[in-house]
């Protein structure tokens, strides 16, 4: 990828607010971009907003909601009055002060990027027919994944103006992490990661199905982590002792070095419900992640994971299915230091902050998008 230096003087980043595992993307933005930043400074649902080290580029703008819609009053202002080249927005329809703010931008003749998750099908719903008024008063738009370019292409947007940057977490202090991690140890137990908030929706009752399936149909051993807490701590540890799964719950973990050598340790990271960030921090620590294939329901991230070389994928809701894929999946990434070099590709190449504030480069100084098809043509020609 060509690198850019931004062309403009000034650029507004506008969210609601800012969650702390931003942290890597934003201090990129900030070296790299002249850029101020807007959000609320509380956090939201129990995630804790980033800091910020520098408070004269931070705008506190609160956030105010009503019946699923959200009002942020000083974007508006900030769009009529502020002196900025450029303007990125968070790309919600439901966010009703963004349709305002972006229509006085451009009046104003001032540059708009909208970032988001973008379409989620091609389909011409009703609420895709919304998202493509609210999408169109952007000048580009930057999305977390190529299918999300597609669809957008489907419903008319023009393919210079979509430009896909992925996604990170916090690569630099990461990276540090895993220079010291020991060699993958070999075993004949499958070694299960689950990371995340044990939820209804992570379905990590039907991995534990899968597992007991596994068993049943050739013997696989099987031992799982739950690195993470949550309202199905209890019912998951009940169902684990009744199918007679090994499983250890180490509640929820925020130390990035015993986080590392979780990942690090196990053969694969599994996610039966959709697979965010967690697929690059399995990734990160050279671990293979599973997860489903209705990518419609799924996470832009799941575009990590490439069949038989850093993940595999199940049909959605199939129990049975993901048993196969777990009884496969011993021997299919049973070369863990290749399958390590593989995950550890996906994110330096990737997923990482300065890849993304290189795409954003492109949008805000208006170059054309490259293809976005990174994921695809990674491992073009891999020969497992």
């Amino acid at each position: 990828m060509e690198t850019f230096k931004v062309k403009l003087n000034r650029v507004l980043l506008a969210y609601h607010f800012f969650p702390h595992y931003r942290k890597g993307v934003l201090e990129e933005l900030a070296n790299e971009i002249p850029i101020d930043f807007l959000a609320d400074s509380s956090g939201i649902d129990g995630i804790k907003a980033y800091q910020f080290n520098d408070k004269n580029r931070f705008i506190d703008a609160k956030c105010h909601y009503f019946r699923g819609l959200m009002f942020q009053r000083k974007i508006v202002s900030l769009a009529t009055f502020g002196d900025y080249d450029a303007y990125i927005f968070l790309a919600n329809p439901n966010h009703i002060t963004t349709w305002l703010a972006s229509v006085v931008c451009k009046l104003r003749g001032k540059r708009v990027i909208f970032w988001g998750h973008g379409f989620l099908s091609s389909k011409k719903t009703p609420k895709n027919q919304l998202r493509r008024y609210f999408f169109s008063l952007a000048n580009s738009f930057y999305t977390y994944g190529y299918r999300a370019k597609q669809n957008a292409m489907s419903l008319g947007f023009p393919e210079h103006s979509l430009h896909v940057g992925f996604n990170s977490l916090d690569y630099e202090h990461q990276i540090n992490f895993r220079k010291d991690l020991p060699p993958p140890e070999q075993s004949k137990t499958l070694r299960i990661a689950c990371v995340s908030r044990l939820t209804k929706l992570c379905r990590y009752d039907m991995l534990l199905e899968a597992c007991a399936l596994a068993y049943m149909q050739c013997g696989l051993q099987i031992e799982v982590d739950f690195i993470g807490d949550g309202p199905e701590r209890q019912s998951l540890t009940e169902q684990a002792i009744s199918l007679g799964i090994k499983s250890r719950f180490h509640g929820a973990v925020y130390d990035e070095s015993a986080i590392s050598k979780l990942f690090s340790a196990a053969d694969v990271t599994v996610m039966p419900g959709k697979i965010g960030l967690t697929a690059m921090h399995s990734m990160m620590y050279g671990t293979p992640v599973i997860s489903h294939d209705d990518f419609e329901r799924q996470m832009p991230e799941v575009e990590a994971i490439v069949p038989g070389v850093t993940g595999n994928l199940f049909r959605y809701g199939d129990v049975h299915h993901l048993s196969e894929t777990l009884i496969q999946s011993k021997a299919q990434f049973s070369d863990r230091e290749n399958v390590r070099k593989n995950c550890f590709r996906m994110i330096d190449e990737i997923y990482n902050p300065k890849r993304q504030v290189d795409v954003m480069l492109r949008a805000l100084n208006g170059e054309a998008a490259e293809n976005g098809d990174d994921t695809l043509n990674i491992f073009k020609g891999y020969k497992k």
